[in-house]
């Protein structure tokens, strides 16, 4: 960054490479600002890597410091009993290599350490979900491995830490199979719990936690358990990290503008002390993990106990000020169209056998390069709309089959009528009164689509295989 620049711009439609031009692999991490530098640790799962860490002075260009925990990182055992294992074996006795998600870092003055936290799993399954602790002299140094468990015998997977204004530091993590979220109050060293102490939201299924103190009210962010695919955020708030939680809310979109919250990051003007807040989310790729990317959105403060996401092309922060800010452009006017029943998205599949000028119509897992889920909604008269995948519009062919058909210039594509039905999501209608219908298998990351009758649907079989949800591309 230039001495004399005062803002910079982060944007948020483009791949986020290092000073050298590599891709930034720091997913579910945390960032910590010390000695004038904003420290970024995350997930890397490139080779024998596990967390590396990268260091910016400006949020925008990043520099790689170090692989600060690899599957080859020293071990050492602490107070308490933990498992040393960086690379457990299968049943034939072959290495698989621990697996390490959601890395956070906090610095104790009382050791002058730098202590890290984390999720566990041993790389086959997600069967031990499992803490870990690793700690380091140096903010980037090479971290020795602690060791991982089961805090206070509760499972443990998305996770995250917090430093209070007293130094006291809290772990929470998903438990119960996802379950919950238990909080947990560390030790002075950090080293250790030393006592379980809330349970929030008991069987509302949370993961992705980020916390974050403002004017003495504690705000925590999290997303629902929906695997790799986007879903709508959450935040509650409360004045006591032992008191009454509020009600879950909403935050930002449908999607959380397709991202799963990170971490939040204090921008402390270096001129005033003004505070802002950021949102940093990671934009996971389930079709390409190594593709995943991430969001850096501005967090506003509408009343002392409201917190609001809002969609920002380029997020401009002025680092002196420490004001967070927002520049959006036309947007893109394209959506996916993603099937509640499945979780998949409708795309354009391979040419027709019967017609060359045509293509089939499928459900595939979200990728977010696959320019096959990218769709245009253009409305004609009466509501009816058009909906086209690049020049070929979504049209029904023989024997009531579905396919893509060159673009023409008359009403007689607008045969969509798009109903909305419950909050977020809708029916795509033909003429005739039927709605587009999803099947298949969501394992396999398969599925067909056809046209049926309208049917009232039982909840207890799963989501409705007639609901879509219209997502903007962003």
């Amino acid at each position: 960054m230039d001495e004399n620049a005062s803002t910079v711009t982060l944007l948020n439609s483009a791949p986020l490479l290092d000073m050298s031009g590599n891709p930034v692999h720091a997913h579910g991490g945390h960032m910590l600002y010390t000695d004038g530098y904003y420290y970024w640790f995350g997930e890397n799962r490139m080779d024998r890597r596990r967390v590396s860490c990268y260091r910016s002075v400006d949020l925008v260009n990043w520099e790689w410091r170090n692989d600060v925990l690899t599957l080859d990182s020293p071990v050492q055992p602490i107070y308490h009993r933990t498992t040393l294992e960086l690379e457990p074996l299968d049943r034939e006795g072959r290495p698989t290599g621990a697996v390490i998600e959601r890395p956070k870092v906090l610095y104790n003055k009382l050791t002058g350490r730098f202590v890290m936290w984390m999720h566990w799993e041993n790389g086959r399954d997600y069967s031990d979900a499992r803490c870990a602790i690793a700690d380091c002299g140096t903010v980037d140094g090479d971290y020795v491995y602690r060791g991982s468990f089961n805090p206070i015998g509760n499972m443990s997977r998305d996770c995250t830490l917090f430093q209070d204004d007293d130094g006291t530091a809290y772990f929470i993590s998903a438990a119960r199979e996802n379950a919950d979220l238990i909080m947990y109050r560390l030790s002075p060293d950090y080293l250790s719990i030393e006592e379980q102490f809330k349970t929030l939201w008991p069987g509302q299924a949370r993961e992705a936690p980020a916390l974050m103190k403002r004017q003495g009210v504690y705000f925590l962010i999290s997303s629902a358990c929906t695997g790799w695919l986007p879903n709508q955020g959450t935040y509650a708030w409360s004045e006591e990290l032992f008191g009454r939680w509020s009600p879950l809310l909403p935050l930002g979109d449908i999607t959380t503008y397709d991202s799963q919250p990170a971490f939040i990051v204090p921008i402390v003007g270096t001129d005033n002390d003004q505070c802002s807040y950021l949102y940093v989310g990671d934009r996971w790729d389930p079709a390409d993990y190594y593709a995943s990317s991430y969001v850096f959105l501005p967090l506003s403060f509408p009343s002392d106990r409201e917190m609001k996401l809002d969609w920002a092309e380029r997020t401009v922060v002025d680092l002196r000020k420490g004001i967070v800010a927002v520049e959006c452009g036309s947007g893109s006017g394209l959506f996916r169209l993603k099937s509640l029943g499945m979780g998949l998205y409708l795309a354009a599949g391979n040419q027709s056998i019967e017609h060359e000028e045509t293509l089939n119509v499928e459900v595939r897992t979200l990728s977010y390069e696959d320019q096959q889920q990218r769709w245009t909604v253009e409305y004609g008269e009466r509501g009816r709309a058009r909906i086209r995948n690049s020049e070929k519009a979504l049209s029904i062919g023989p024997l009531n089959s579905l396919l893509l058909e060159p673009i023409r210039d008359n009403e007689d594509q607008f045969i969509w009528l798009l109903t909305e039905t419950e909050a977020g999501s809708l029916t795509i209608g033909s003429n005739d009164g039927r709605v587009l219908t999803v099947a298949g298998e969501q394992r396999g990351g398969w599925g067909c689509v056809f046209l049926e009758s309208t049917r009232c649907h039982d909840p207890r079989l799963g989501a409705d295989p007639q609901l879509f949800q219209l997502i903007s591309v962003r």
